[in-house]
């Protein structure tokens, strides 16, 4: 095996080529939201609608294009997803008294309560999953985490 594809250890990590990113990178990140699918479907909740409902425990009665650039989806996209939470009964649609052209969606109880009950379980299952990593893995994912953010454009 030649030294520069020697797998890493918590020692001696080595950088990735690109193109060896770009090719495992999605591998995880499919694995990730596979996991977190199964995290959300008890809670009765989507990988759609997830960032949707975390979006609007924080900015209550955001707008459905407020939302879609948020989430960096298309408006038509984001209205199915609002649509299909109004019809599940965990959020509402009212026009702005101050602009009746413009639509607010805000949770319902019962929409925070899924909200509330999903984040709780996304971080209690990425706080497992930590756990079970050594210190220098934690420290490494921690050194990544802003490039990573950089790389899908989270607004922090």
């Amino acid at each position: 095996m030649k030294p520069e594809s020697r797998p890493a250890t918590d020692h001696e990590p080595r950088e990735l080529a690109s193109s060896e990113l770009g090719q495992r990178l999605p591998m995880v990140m499919s694995r990730l939201g596979r996991s977190l699918r199964e995290v959300y479907t008890p809670i009765g909740v989507n990988l759609g609608q997830y960032p949707v409902l975390n979006s609007l425990l924080d900015h209550p009665g955001a707008t459905v294009s407020e939302l879609a650039n948020r989430e960096r989806v298309k408006l038509p996209s984001m209205t199915a997803v609002v649509n299909q939470m109004e019809a599940e009964g965990l959020a509402e649609k009212s026009q702005d008294p101050a602009d009746r052209r413009c639509v607010r969606v805000v949770l319902t109880d019962r929409g925070r309560e899924v909200a509330e009950a999903a984040r709780v379980a996304r971080i209690a299952w990425f706080a497992g999953r930590l756990d079970h990593l050594s210190k220098a893995e934690v420290a490494a994912i921690s050194r990544a985490l802003p490039a990573l953010e950089h790389l899908v454009g989270v607004e922090r």
